[in-house]
């Protein structure tokens, strides 16, 4: 009886899965895109165009969700077929190559511009000239500048100059690359890469400017060929996607999840509606042809079927809030969140603000602050962070006598942030702060003494501030609660 039940189970998983996966439809990633990279067919810098299909290839390979078709398969075709590349490889014929090949996309590459010559590097200032040449007679000014021709006209000084250019070389290079659909032979995309490198001899200058070249490559191959998948699973927080290594998943990517697209027929044509937004996931866990993502962050509910769209851009995350303490008044920050969406995250913020010190007026003051935080709990729209901030001020007043003066300023600080989601792109922060103390810097002003230094810029001196009771201090030492305002930019 119990064998009987097995073998139901297995049947209808044996009918009913091949059914399911024939279900899947065409927007969905699931293979390599098979790829011609190929030369234009009136290339007018060969060599350099051949080092760029090299770089083309490896980042295509390198990236995981190309498949390039060898070019020793090309070339054989090319021979039994008859056709050059030389001038009368047209886009038709690009189309019947690639039918041969197997592929189904090609990239063709024209190198636009490509020029490298020897530029003089710019002059150092020489200190003093100016000085110098007040302090020179008629004829020592003479005698200096024929010296100066005769030691430029000579061989020795044109010798210096070559040597000079040739081992500072500008390296320019401009191309473009075309994305073409074997199968209609219409350009799908197209991308421009530029890049500009100056020092060194011809050979290590033009290695800077491919190394450029490959990092934009490597930017916009992924742009031509963004993933898209399918969510199969949902188990609370965690999501799986049908892609792994065989589309070159790789743990960290990230991915918008979103409702599948409606069709809606207006006047007898189709017209697709893009699916709604629902959320931000991170990849965990990569398997040979489906992976798991944390749910980093979600507004609307996330269902089995629905779609994960690559993110190729990183999501940029900022703070604005107020903070407040009854002995020390009140400050705005702003920061940028780096790794936003990581147990442990940073951010590098500003503060501007006024402080209370011990003569009871308020100072102003500025400053940066590095910021580490680690989240202890989270919910769905709701997560609990205890964090370490390091502001570094730096606090204005006047002195007894009138002079602008300054003092630096650093508060170690130990703080817990409760935070809750309001919408798909804002957060709101209660932020609890407990400064530890402070180090105050003694107060001192600048002043111009009227006159010059060995460059001929104005001298500058440090003055203790003037005081004529005993000098103002600040105690930030206590409590802060603060208001913050945390925005997502989704690109």
């Amino acid at each position: 009886m119990e064998y009987m039940k097995i073998n139901k189970i297995f049947l209808i998983i044996y009918f009913i899965y091949p059914l399911s996966a024939q279900n899947l439809d065409s927007t969905i990633s699931l293979e390599k895109l098979s790829l011609m990279i190929l030369p234009e067919n009136k290339n007018q810098y060969p060599e350099i165009g051949k080092k760029i299909i090299s770089i083309i290839t490896d980042q295509a390979t390198s990236i995981g969700r190309f498949q390039i078709i060898d070019r020793s398969i090309i070339d054989e075709i090319l021979s039994e077929q008859r056709l050059q590349m030389s001038g009368v490889f047209s886009d038709d014929k690009i189309i019947t190559l690639g039918e041969m090949a197997t592929a189904e996309e090609a990239l063709i590459l024209d190198v636009i511009h490509f020029g490298q010559k020897g530029v003089p590097k710019p002059k150092k200032k020489q200190k003093n000239d100016t000085e110098n040449d007040k302090d020179e007679t008629l004829f020592s000014w003479v005698v200096k500048k024929s010296v100066i021709a005769i030691i430029d006209n000579s061989k020795s000084a044109k010798e210096k100059r070559k040597l000079e250019l040739d081992n500072n070389i500008n390296t320019i290079i401009t191309a473009t690359i075309r994305l073409i659909d074997i199968e209609t032979g219409i350009s799908k995309k197209s991308f421009k890469i530029e890049t500009s490198h100056t020092g060194g001899n011809k050979n290590i200058s033009l290695e800077q400017a491919l190394e450029n070249i490959s990092f934009q490559i490597n930017q916009h191959l992924k742009e031509l060929y963004t993933i898209t998948s399918e969510i199969i699973d949902v188990n609370n927080n965690t999501i799986s996607i049908l892609c792994g290594e065989n589309l070159g998943l790789k743990i960290g990517d990230y991915f918008e999840i979103a409702s599948k697209d409606k069709q809606k027929i207006y006047k007898g044509s189709t017209y697709i509606l893009p699916g709604k937004k629902r959320g931000i996931a991170k990849i965990t866990e990569v398997g040979p042809n489906a992976s798991k993502a944390k749910i980093m962050r979600k507004w609307r509910k996330i269902k089995k079927g629905h779609r994960a769209y690559e993110i190729l851009n990183k999501v940029l995350v900022a703070d604005f809030g107020i903070l407040y303490s009854q002995t020390s008044a009140f400050h705005l920050k702003s920061g940028l969140l780096l790794r936003p969406f990581s147990k442990f995250y940073s951010s590098l913020n500003g503060h501007i603000g006024l402080l209370n010190n011990s003569r009871n007026n308020l100072n102003f003051y500025f400053g940066l602050s590095p910021s580490f935080n680690y989240n202890i709990i989270s919910w769905f729209g709701s997560k609990l962070d205890l964090g370490f901030d390091l502001p570094i001020c730096l606090v204005t007043t006047t002195d007894d006598a009138n002079n602008f003066v300054t003092s630096s300023l650093i508060m170690p600080t130990l703080g817990c942030n409760f935070g809750l989601q309001i919408n798909k792109e804002l957060d709101i922060i209660f932020s609890l702060k407990y400064i530890l103390g402070n180090n105050e810097s003694k107060w001192s002003y600048r002043e111009n003494t009227g006159e010059k230094d060995n460059d001929g810029n104005d001298k500058i001196e440090s003055h203790p501030a003037i005081w004529y009771d005993n000098a103002p201090n600040i105690d930030t030492k206590g409590s802060w609660f603060g208001i913050v305002f945390r925005y997502y930019w989704l690109k």
